[in-house]
């Protein structure tokens, strides 16, 4: 009677023979788990994952808090990033990472095609209940931020727009500063007006 060969996640590979594995190995390397979880998270198990950002939020011109904190976290180990994007944007996350003692890697395999951008990650489980981080934009706009003082992020801002951020979002601060008198004299505008 003909042995009954069992699937399993990796496609029949444990009910085949010694001798098939190891052809199949040769032939198609050796059988991965959660290829798709390890796909989307630039190769890291989602168990063991801090925190992510998207492509575009490591574009953005400011650091994200929640990736500050995850690099600080005791079991913080690596960072990855997604090759092929901007340096100008993934260096203050490299630097972030520098500063913390945090490995920086960077992968550019085909198979990492989706949004992810940046990857905070331990070497252990750590089983992070939420690890996307919430747009910036979309966080203050619920605040009750307009979008021209969002993106002004960086810039001087008049002492009302201020004063709207110290209320409204009081980590944000690091982001702005106050137009100066003599800068207002020469005409300088706030941009969070514009």
């Amino acid at each position: 009677m003909a042995e009954e060969k069992t699937q399993s996640g990796f496609s029949g590979y444990s009910g085949k023979s010694e001798m098939e594995r190891t052809l199949q190995a040769g032939l198609q390397g050796a059988p991965r788990l959660k290829r798709e979880e390890v796909s989307h998270y630039l190769g890291e198990f989602r168990e063991r994952v801090l925190r992510v950002l998207t492509k575009s939020q490591v574009g953005e011109s400011i650091l994200y808090r929640e990736i500050e904190e995850a690099v600080k976290h005791p079991k913080a180990k690596l960072m990855v990033l997604q090759g092929g994007q901007m340096e100008q944007a993934v260096s203050k996350y490299q630097k972030l990472a520098e500063a913390n003692g945090i490995i920086v890697t960077y992968r550019r395999d085909e198979e990492f095609t989706g949004d992810i951008g940046l990857v905070v990650a331990s070497g252990d489980a750590v089983d992070m209940p939420e690890v996307e981080v919430e747009y910036r934009q979309e966080r203050l706009a619920k605040k009750g931020l307009t979008e021209q003082l969002i993106r002004a992020a960086g810039q001087a801002v008049c002492k009302d727009c201020y004063a709207r951020i110290r209320e409204a979002a009081p980590e944000e601060l690091e982001h702005y500063q106050q137009i100066n008198p003599l800068s207002r004299l020469f005409g300088e505008k706030c941009p969070g007006h514009e």
